[in-house]
């Protein structure tokens, strides 16, 4: 398996983590879209305002690793 193969992978799991933890949050359908990456912003300054809890550290850190990704 190739190194950048690799790195798809660990990323693709790190999407999947986000989406779940989205899934039981107070977001709105139409910014669940992490394809998008007005959609990611939009997340890491909104998540926290109607989301409490040990999972929205986490899902901030993923937004982050994501809006990285798609520079």
């Amino acid at each position: 398996m190739s190194e950048n193969n690799n790195l798809d992978i660990f990323q693709d799991a790190g999407l999947m983590r986000l989406s779940q933890l989205l899934e039981n949050m107070d977001i709105p359908k139409m910014r669940r879209d992490l394809n998008k990456p007005s959609n990611i912003k939009w997340l890491q300054r909104n998540v926290a305002i109607n989301n409490k809890g040990p999972e929205v550290p986490e899902v901030i850190a993923l937004l982050i690793k994501e809006q990285r990704r798609l520079k």
